[in-house]
This record gives C-alpha cells, sequence and structure tokens, in this order.
C-alpha cells in the first residue's frame, strides 16, 4: 500500500476484485513475497502446537503425526520452490496438488477434535483442540497453493470458497455452544423450580448461556464479513485473520502465556473458554484466500479502509460489552452462591470493558468520511483504544486470585494455570494486536504515500515563449526615370518577387520552414 509499483483495484458490485498490476517487475515481487510469506507461515505452523498432545516439545506425541505433519510440510515448501519454474497452466496445477495434503490433514485434525469434543462431554476429558500451528500452517499452505499472480489476478475463487468457510464456522460454533450449554445445565435446568436452590440454579443456566452467546458472537459477526464480499469486508477478514496468527504464536511462545489462556493458545471448541477453533482457523483460512488481491489493492485514505475500520471497531466493541455483561454476571454469581471471590475484582473488570466498549463504538459511529471530530484526534483515540486494550488484558490477569487446583494433573507442561477464574483469552490479545493494526497501519501507509508523492511530483515544465509578432511593413522599391523597355520589365519581375517575399516574411513562412523570430 502507497508506493508507485501498487495495483489498481477494480471492483465488481459485491464481488471479488480483480487487481491489475502496472508491470512485470511488481508482478514478480508480489509472487516472490507472498511465497516468502507462504514458506513462513508452513514451517512456522510445524514448530508450533497443532492440539494439546500433538507438536514440537510436547511429550507424547506420536511419531507418526509429526512425521506426517513434516511430509506435508516439505511438499508445500515444494510448491512454493517449484512454482518459478515450467510453464504457467503446468506450474498453477503443481502448485495446488502439492499443497492438497496440508489442508486435507488440516481437515483431519478438526474432524478428530469435532468427534471428540463430543465423545468427551460433560465427562472433563479434554479434548485435543486446534492449536496455532494448525493456524499458520493452514493459511501458509493456502498462500501456496494459489496460482502464480499474472498480470491481472481475479480473487472470484478465494472469496466464493470464503463464503463457504463462513457457513462451516457458524454451523460448528452454534453446535458446539448448544451441546456446551446442554453439557452445562442438564442437572441445572430441572433444579430451578426447587424451593430451596432453584435461584442459585437458575443463576448457573443464565451463566452459562451468556458465556455461550458471548463466545458465539464474534464468529456472526466475522462469518457476515466472508459472506458479504465487499472490499471493506475483505480488509476487515485480513486483518482480523492475522492478529490471530500473531496472537497465536504470542500465547504460546510468551511465559504468561499460560496466564493469558489457560489452554495456552491451543483453542477448544466454541464456549469452551471463549471462542473456539471454529473462528480462529476460518478467519486465518479466508485472510490466506482473499488476502493477496485485497492488500495489494487497498487503500487507507478511501472508504474501503474507513468501512474495514468500522467492522473491526464494531468486533471489539461487541466483544468488549460482551465481557461486561459477564463480568455482571459473575457479580450476580457470587452473591447468590456464596462464592469467595473479591466483588471489586469484578467490578474494576467491567469498568474496564465498559470503558473500552465505549470508546470502539464512539470511534464506529463517528469513523466515516462525514465525520466531525478533527483528523488529528482520531489517531489519538486509536491509540487511547490500543493502550486501553492492552490494560483489559493486564488487569484480567493480575486481578484474578490463585489458587492451587484439586487436581494436580489439572497443569501439565501444554496447558492449565493457578487462576481461581479464566478471565482473558487468545482472543483478546489478538484484538489488542487488531487495536495496534488500525492505529499503526494508517500513519505508516499516510508517510510512506507522502514521500513518494514528494519523490514522483514533476517538475513544471517551462512555458514556451510567446511568439513575436511581426508588423508588416510596406517596401517602397526605387525605380529610375528613364528605363528602357527591358530594363522596367526587368525591374517589374524584381519587384514582384520582392513584394511576395514581403508577404510571406510578415505570414511567418519565410523560405517555407519554421517562424524565425531573429530575423
Amino acid at each position: 500500500m502507497g508506493n508507485e509499483l501498487e495495483p489498481v483495484p477494480t471492483h465488481h458490485h459485491t464481488e471479488a476484485a480483480t487487481t491489475v498490476f502496472a508491470t512485470d517487475a511488481a508482478t514478480n515481487r508480489t509472487n516472490l513475497i507472498r511465497d516468502a510469506l507462504a514458506g513462513i507461515l508452513v514451517v512456522a505452523g510445524l514448530l508450533l502446537p497443532w492440539s494439546v498432545s500433538c507438536g514440537v516439545g510436547i511429550a507424547g506425541t506420536p511419531g507418526w503425526v509429526f512425521s506426517l505433519l513434516a511430509l506435508v510440510t516439505v511438499l508445500s515448501l515444494a510448491a512454493v520452490v517449484c512454482s518459478h519454474v515450467g510453464t504457467g497452466a503446468a506450474r498453477d496445477r503443481l502448485r495446488l496438488l502439492l499443497n492438497v495434503p496440508y489442508l486435507l490433514v488440516t481437515v483431519g485434525f478438526v474432524a478428530v477434535t469435532v468427534v471428540q469434543s463430543v465423545s468427551y462431554g460433560g465427562t472433563g476429558t479434554l479434548p485435543p483442540g486446534i492449536g496455532p500451528g494448525a493456524w499458520l500452517g493452514t493459511a501458509g499452505a493456502l498462500l501456496a497453493a494459489q496460482p502464480s499472480i499474472a498480470g491481472t489476478d481475479d480473487e472470484w475463487f478465494g472469496a466464493r470458497t470464503s463464503r463457504i468457510i463462513g457457513v462451516a464456522s457458524v454451523v460448528l460454533a452454534i453446535g458446539a455452544v448448544a451441546f456446551n450449554l446442554y453439557w452445562r445445565t442438564r442437572f441445572v435446568v430441572p433444579q430451578i423450580g426447587n424451593a430451596d436452590t432453584g435461584m442459585q440454579n437458575l443463576i448457573v443456566a443464565v451463566a452459562a448461556l451468556f458465556y455461550g452467546l458471548v463466545a458465539l458472537a464474534p464468529i456472526v459477526i466475522a462469518a457476515r464479513w466472508l459472506m458479504s464480499g465487499t472490499a471493506a469486508a475483505r480488509m476487515a477478514t485480513v486483518l482480523l485473520g492475522s492478529s490471530v496468527l500473531i496472537s497465536g504464536a504470542l500465547v504460546w511462545i510468551l511465559p504468561v502465556g499460560r496466564d493469558l489462556d489457560a489452554f495456552h493458545g491451543i483453542a477448544q471448541n466454541t464456549s469452551t473458554a471463549g471462542v473456539g477453533f471454529e473462528g480462529y482457523l476460518a478467519w486465518a483460512a479466508a485472510a490466506a484466500l482473499v488476502g493477496t488481491a485485497t492488500v495489494l489493492g487497498a487503500s487507507v485514505s478511501g472508504d474501503q479502509w474507513r468501512g474495514s475500520t468500522r467492522k473491526c471497531l464494531l468486533i471489539i466493541a461487541v466483544w468488549c460489552g460482551g465481557s461486561a455483561v459477564l463480568r455482571i454476571i459473575d457479580l450476580m454469581s457470587t452473591s447468590v452462591l456464596d462464592l469467595p471471590a473479591p466483588p471489586y475484582n469484578s467490578t474494576a473488570l467491567m469498568a474496564f470493558d465498559l470503558v473500552v466498549a465505549v470508546l470502539a463504538m464512539w470511534l464506529f459511529i463517528n469513523h466515516n468520511s462525514s465525520s466531525a471530530a478533527p483528523r488529528l484526534v482520531m489517531p489519538l483515540l486509536f491509540g487511547i483504544l490500543f493502550v486501553l486494550t492492552v490494560s483489559r488484558v493486564i488487569v484480567g490477569v493480575a486481578l484474578v486470585p490463585r489458587v492451587q487446583p484439586l487436581n494436580a494433573s489439572d497443569i501439565n507442561s501444554v496447558y492449565g494455570n493457578t487462576l481461581s477464574q479464566q478471565i482473558t483469552s487468545t482472543f483478546d490479545v489478538a484484538l489488542c494486536v487488531l487495536a495496534l493494526a488500525l492505529l499503526v497501519i494508517p500513519l505508516v501507509a499516510g508517510a510512506t504515500s507522502g514521500r513518494i508523492r514528494n519523490f514522483e511530483q514533476p517538475v513544471a515544465a517551462a512555458e514556451p515563449p510567446e511568439p513575436v509578432a511581426v508588423e508588416s511593413a510596406t517596401i517602397r522599391i526605387a525605380r529610375p526615370q528613364t528605363p528602357s523597355t527591358a530594363t522596367d520589365s526587368a525591374h517589374d519581375r524584381v519587384a514582384q518577387v520582392l513584394a511576395e517575399s514581403t508577404k510571406r516574411f510578415a505570414a511567418g513562412t519565410t523560405y517555407g520552414g519554421a517562424q524565425r523570430a531573429d530575423d
């Protein structure tokens, strides 16, 4: 964005964009950058966990599973390398075929997780989940599977596939929320009418319902982006998917990651611990599918960026507002169930959630072309939003009391912590990265485009001098008083020639050539 080789986007209503590249050099450079990013992602996918029981550094990882992951990673890297050899059609088919095994492995992991989530539901046994290794690796494989970018790149296939992914993510998430709600309330709902414990059972059922709805809300909102196909929705998808990939890696790598997310960034199904793998994996895959054309055709100064920014602000506001509602539910549960948790913790957490939600919603309403807010104020408010999103994550870890679990096996080398209640999750970290992107990208792109405009500003050409007007003059020719007949005839011919020359000189056509103002 913001360079002289930037492609010119064209839009077909709400369909995918067609990106037209200015030069062959721009096309080759774009292919190289995309292939390098694909290689980095698939290698990172191999180094990060795919589930709670499979990954580098996870004890008990089956050897054949890790060998399979290594094999499909090598195939994806081979697709990236081979894409620079051979003709276009054969090369593109090879890229796709070499990445099909990787995508099939991802589908297999998802199928196993879904089946075991249903089988282990209500038993206390932890399903494997889908870790950040699968998110990054799948995104890299989808980038590597795409055909080489030519002079014109049409992303209709990526947009259509994103719609399918959006529908699948919503279906899986709704199913997960429904199953979790049943398992959590199957013994509670029948006892709501009990005179002694009816209120306690009602509070537990309401809390389970609200926790499920809040976890489902971001997935439904993002699914609408995937299915809409507009330029702003595609850009918002790329921002959210990129934020998820970065946050997943950070939560696993950083020592504090176990406190930020009890599952250490390995996503369970939706509502088990907030947003589930149905969202993370879908967003990463969709961002990889539509990311190339979207980023190359993007602009941070038009309606596309404003629209995508407002969509991201909406998901921040909805999540933080929902979290504030959950803090109120926590206060009610603490009071009714007579729990030992100090109420001021939930009150402080609710205050941070409400402040972030209100600020994000205010920016959502006022961030448009007709906004009355000064342009210099908006970056400051986005900076405050980023600071507050980070602060609420810090407070969500610092204010929660720590207790030792009753079962020591609940904490192992992969997941588990000593927090009495898990307030934060990987999605909260993703929102921090998303808020940072909304702040930094316009500033960097604006500064870069400003430097390029100054560099490319044409030098004003000197205006040509105005032609000098030459006034016609009458040429008088002296003649002798007593000429002979022959002499008079010669003088008449000379006078005629000189008169014609004078007319041509006055008209600027002397010698049949260009004007000569100096003569």
